[in-house]
């Protein structure tokens, strides 16, 4: 597991961010403050997986789970 709380390039810390979605490498974050941000790293998949790694919650998943 990564315990870094901040991924390079990216301004905001780990326990900042509830939930995301990605869509041609764009990802756009929900944060905790109900702000709504985008991102566009230079290794989505690497991104995704720090994420993953930091409970943050993948808005698409969870609606597949939910319709599944």
């Amino acid at each position: 597991m990564n315990n870094t709380s901040h991924y390079p390039e990216f301004e905001y810390a780990a326990p900042t961010l509830n939930k995301f979605i990605e869509a041609s490498g764009i990802f756009t974050i929900l944060l905790t403050s109900g702000a709504i941000i985008h991102f566009r790293p230079e290794n989505s998949a690497s991104f995704r997986q720090w994420l993953t790694e930091h409970a943050v919650e993948d808005i698409r998943s969870a609606t597949t789970a939910v319709t599944s």
